[in-house]
């Protein structure tokens, strides 16, 4: 049987999968890692102020101790290691298309951390020349060959690689940064 679990109840050090940063030795439950958790957390519209509620996904992963980029807010996580459930910055660990979702947290190398796999998320990274700029209008959100970036293709171009989801919101240039409805499939094996 499998140690990955829908719907179950999570330990998270914390409480917030959006914050997780613990090293393995000091996590009680080790089965638990690769374990997904669904909630509803409230998001603040940027334009208007309010503020309403979105489901967003997470799952438990080990970050690679190894990886050149270290994790942060908005950095896109490809498999290092599906069975394990390991997790790097690194596009070509297991190749480009094998994205896992994207970090949430600026957390140490080597540590459990959760990577959001579903729902809106705010500063996705962007690689600096995007081929089309991020907008409202659902363009497709893509990985980039640069170490934990996306990028975004025009509207009615095909994409080359596996969605990491659409774009929500404006697209913030100088930061290279925007908002995306992440919507990450299941790796085979992972």
């Amino acid at each position: 049987m499998t140690n990955r679990r829908f719907g179950q109840t999570m330990h998270l050090p914390d409480g917030d999968p959006e914050t997780v940063n613990v090293a393995e030795a000091d996590y009680p439950y080790p089965g638990m890692i690769g374990a997904k958790i669904t909630m509803n957390r409230p998001v603040r519209d940027r334009a208007t102020g309010l503020v309403s509620g979105h489901e967003k996904q997470y799952q438990l992963v080990r970050t690679d101790s190894t990886m050149t980029v270290a994790p942060y807010h908005g950095a896109v996580a490809w498999w290092q290691a599906t069975a394990t459930y390991t997790v790097t910055t690194d596009p070509t660990a297991l190749g480009r298309g094998r994205i896992a979702g994207a970090f949430t947290y600026a957390c140490t190398r080597g540590n459990l951390t959760c990577i959001q796999k579903k729902g809106p998320i705010e500063n996705l990274k962007f690689t600096n020349g995007v081929t089309a700029s991020p907008t409202v209008a659902g363009l497709h959100v893509i990985p980039h060959s640069d170490a934990g970036k996306a990028d975004c293709l025009a509207a009615g171009s095909a994409p080359t690689y596996p969605l990491l989801g659409v774009t929500i919101g404006v697209y913030d240039a100088a930061n290279a940064e925007g908002d995306v409805e992440l919507n990450v499939e299941d790796a085979v094996g992972g």
